[in-house]
Parts: structure tokens; C-alpha cells; sequence
């Protein structure tokens, strides 16, 4: 019942406290109350009693006059209120999201990186054993197939459970309490967000130079060096993806950062043009390095789509926001 009660506060926060804000109030309280024992009476789980409460009297129109001024605390069609244990329950998806994302993104980092790592055992087994295995070489391609299918399993096993919850292009009301401890969580979340970014970086830089090294000390001709370079690659992705998407939460649950509502239309073209620039790098890898056996090279791709798109972000936010400006 506390969160019918901390609802309705938040809907009325911006009224004035009149005689006749304070009726309205009431009434609302009072008829959600009414609804929630109705449907608990029927069965209804405690989230369900909740939502249908909310659904059936949750809008302020029909309790406040006319002669009430328009207030923010209106929900319009774009915006969802949740309560804190809806809250609670996609924290703890969004977690597990985010190990899937970051896991299947790792997994498919490392295909290419099993089959460079089991070129190079073969290539070892047939100096020492004078003779060569076709057999043996078809093989190394079974752990690629088997990290990518993984990989792309998970992404679309919680992609799929990502969409139940329905808050794509919606922003997030929440009462006061659940706000300012939601806003106490990402403050200290940070600090560990700009460690693990800051260990990322430091990977993919080191990633050339492991691979440098390596051929160094083993050889110009070894395929050991690019597992080197994938493996380094695959961690620091890991881990941008990991914290990058558990600080998304929290912005997307606050309204700030990339999800105020004054940039809620940017970064819905910049999610477009990231859905369809960064599958067609991963298309143009395999192809080049299937048909073309440009493993060992068009890796590259990667890092330039990357700064592409980063330069398109940035100018595309900019332009918008001197167009706003104007």
C-alpha cells in the first residue's frame, strides 16, 4: 500500500496544497486503495494488484477541475510510472542483460581467435610430425562456429526478454524515495564504471603491442599473435559492455545522461545507424575473412566503423543542438 501512496504523492507534488488539491488527492488515494483490495481479493499478485490500481485510477484528469493548472505530474502516453519493486525487478534483469550482452560479445570476439589459436597447435603438431591433416585443419574451425552460436544465442535469448518489459522510447516516472536511492546507487556505481573503462582502454591499446611482441619473440609467420590481439580486445570490450550497459540502467531509470528528455530523439537515430553500421562491419569481417582468408587483416574494420560512428555521434549531436538553439 506504500506504493500507492508514494504514486499518488508524486502525481500531486506540483499542485498547490489547497483545500480542494488536498480532496482530490484523497479521492484518488482512496479509490486506488479500493481497487487494490478488489483485485488482490481476486487473486491478484501483489505487482498486478499494483498496476491495475494504477491503471484504473492512476490518471490525475479525473480527479483534479478545470480550474487546476496543468502540471508536469500529468503521465502522457510516452512515459510509464514504475513501482519500486517493478524497479527492483529490472535492476536484476538489466544485470543478467547486461553479463549476456557482454559475454556474447566477448564470445564472438574470441571465434576468430580459437580458430587462429588451433591453426597455430596444427601448425606445431605437423613440424613436429612431418605430415599435415585436413582433417585436423577443418577442425579448428568448429570452436569458431561454436563461440559465435553461443554468442548470438545469448543475444537473442535476452534480447527477447528485454522487449517484455516495454519501456523502448518510454521515459521512467518514479516516486521520490525510489529516485534519490536510485540516484545514491549510480553515484557510487561510477567510480567502478571509470575503473573498469579505464582498464578497457588500457587493453585495447596493449592488444597491437602483445601482438608485436609476439611476433618478436615467436615469429613473423604465427597466428599466435593475433590471439594475443583478440583476446586483449575481447576483455576490454567486455568489460565497456558489462558496465556501459549497468550505467545505462540507471540513466535510463533516472531520466539523465542519454535518456533526458531532450535528447531522448537524438539518440534514437544514433540507435539506428548503430543497428545497422556495426552487424554490416561484423558481415564484412566474416565474409573477408572466410572468402577471402583476411583474418589476420580485416579486423581493422572494427576500430575504423568505430571512430566513424563515434564522429558521426558527435557532429549529429552538435548540429542538433545548435538547430535547437536557433
Amino acid at each position: 500500500m506504500d506504493t500507492i501512496s508514494n504514486y499518488v504523492d508524486s502525481v500531486f507534488a506540483n499542485l498547490p496544497t489547497t483545500p480542494e488539491v488536498i480532496e482530490q488527492k484523497n479521492a484518488m488515494l482512496s479509490k486506488m486503495q479500493a481497487k487494490y483490495n478488489q483485485l488482490k481479493s481476486e487473486g491478484k499478485s501483489e505487482h498486478e494488484a499494483i498496476s491495475g490500481a494504477i491503471a484504473a485510477h492512476g490518471n490525475i484528469n479525473d480527479f483534479t477541475t478545470s480550474s487546476t493548472p496543468a502540471t508536469p505530474a500529468e503521465i502522457p502516453d510516452n512515459e510509464v510510472y514504475l513501482t519500486p519493486e517493478q524497479v527492483d525487478e529490472y535492476i536484476d534483469h538489466r544485470q543478467h542483460f547486461a553479463w549476456a550482452m557482454a559475454t556474447g560479445v566477448f564470445l564472438c570476439i574470441m571465434g576468430p581467435a580459437s580458430l587462429f589459436l588451433g591453426q597455430f597447435l596444427a601448425g606445431y603438431r605437423d613440424g613436429h610430425s612431418g605430415r599435415s591433416s585436413e582433417l585436423l585443419d577443418i577442425l579448428t574451425l568448429v570452436p569458431l562456429f561454436i563461440f559465435i552460436a553461443a554468442g548470438v544465442a545469448l543475444f537473442i535469448l535476452y534480447g527477447m526478454k528485454e522487449q517484455q518489459f516495454e519501456l523502448e522510447q518510454k521515459r521512467i516516472q518514479l516516486d521520490t524515495a525510489t529516485y534519490d536511492r536510485l540516484r545514491t546507487e549510480h553515484k557510487a556505481f561510477r567510480p567502478r564504471l571509470a575503473i573498469a573503462v579505464a582498464i578497457g582502454v588500457t587493453l585495447c591499446i596493449l592488444a597491437p603491442v602483445s601482438m608485436l611482441l609476439s611476433v618478436v619473440l615467436i615469429g613473423e609467420d604465427n597466428s599466435l599473435s593475433l590471439v594475443f590481439l583478440l583476446s586483449f580486445i575481447a576483455i576490454g570490450v567486455f568489460l565497456f559492455v558489462f558496465y556501459g550497459i549497468q550505467d545505462e540502467t540507471y540513466e535510463k531509470l533516472l531520466s539523465i545522461g542519454g535518456f533526458s528528455k531532450d535528447k531522448a530523439e537524438k539518440n534514437k537515430l544514433i540507435g539506428i545507424v548503430a543497428g545497422v553500421v556495426f552487424p554490416l562491419a561484423a558481415a564484412i569481417y566474416l565474409i573477408a575473412g572466410f572468402v577471402y582468408y583476411a583474418w589476420a587483416t580485416a579486423w581493422i574494420i572494427f576500430p575504423i566503423v568505430g571512430i566513424l560512428f563515434g564522429i558521426f555521434a558527435t557532429v549529429y549531436n552538435g548540429y542538433m543542438d545548435l538547430k535547437k538553439k536557433k
